[in-house]
């Protein structure tokens, strides 16, 4: 098994059930970032090692609890204990590895190719009375239906995703041709009552602000989320749904669009 600390922030565990090996590959990544990173997993010992809990390995496994990975979990722990890499306090000596090669494309390349990606256009909203806030999205996504789930990106840096957070629910207002007036406000005004001063907005089943002529409003409660990049991912378990009659729209090369049908 091996650790992957990558440098957008996830930390997961690749080959779970290959008890043969156990190291953490390193992306290139800033000395912070990597700290926080090992913190997250246990502590530094020395410039080459770390100490990780056993419990954290099944956790990150996904396969903690299955008869025949604790077998193989357990052999290998009795191996390492043999070579004196756990510690009394049951903690396991775990090599790090330095990624060397992360080629990736340029920003630009980057963003030149995601915008010729057509996607929907949500307002989504948090917050009640003068605390109330909102932010344009078109990373709005269907995550699962069984329980029924959504998901978005925040930039770190927004101001809409401190309140987000704090607050742990949201709703996800969908947009369409009648809303310009709506995204323009959103784009344009300070966070707060002042860029929810056009469209009809109400107040939803938890005081949220919910855009009654939207396409579809979603309310939900926030039930992970997780650094990647410069974005949080904001995953929520849908509560409440209401949907409306509007004429959608969609985000393509930095621009609004309205859809039309084939023939």
């Amino acid at each position: 098994m091996r650790i992957h600390l990558s440098n957008a922030g996830a930390v997961r565990l690749n080959d779970p059930a290959d008890f043969r090996r156990l190291d953490v590959l390193v992306d290139p990544q800033s000395s912070e970032m990597l700290e926080q990173s090992i913190q997250r997993l246990g502590s530094r010992e020395d410039a080459q090692h770390i100490r990780v809990s056993p419990s954290v390995l099944r956790f990150l496994s996904g396969l903690g609890g299955q008869a025949e990975w604790e077998a193989g979990f357990a052999h290998m722990l009795v191996y390492a204990r043999q070579q004196d890499w756990i510690d009394e306090r049951g903690d396991v000596r775990v090599h790090l590895v330095h990624e060397s090669n992360d080629a990736v494309v340029s920003a630009a390349e980057f963003k030149a190719a995601m915008r010729a990606l057509p996607a929907g256009i949500c307002a989504v909203t948090t917050g009640q009375g003068d605390e109330v806030a909102g932010m344009i999205v078109s990373s709005f996504t269907s995550v699962s239906a069984e329980p029924p789930m959504v998901g978005f990106f925040a930039h770190q840096s927004s101001s809409f995703t401190a309140p987000l957070l704090r607050i742990g629910a949201f709703v996800a207002n969908v947009l369409g041709e009648e809303h310009h007036a709506v995204m323009s406000q959103f784009l344009s005004a300070p966070q707060g009552p002042t860029r929810f001063t056009s469209g009809a907005w109400s107040e939803g089943a938890h005081c949220m602000p919910v855009l009654t002529d939207a396409l579809a409003s979603l309310e939900c409660d926030i039930v992970w989320t997780q650094a990647l990049g410069t974005h949080q991912l904001i995953v929520g378990k849908v509560r409440k749904t209401t949907c409306s009659q509007a004429t959608p729209v969609v985000h393509f090369n930095a621009a609004t669009h309205r859809i039309a049908a084939l023939v």
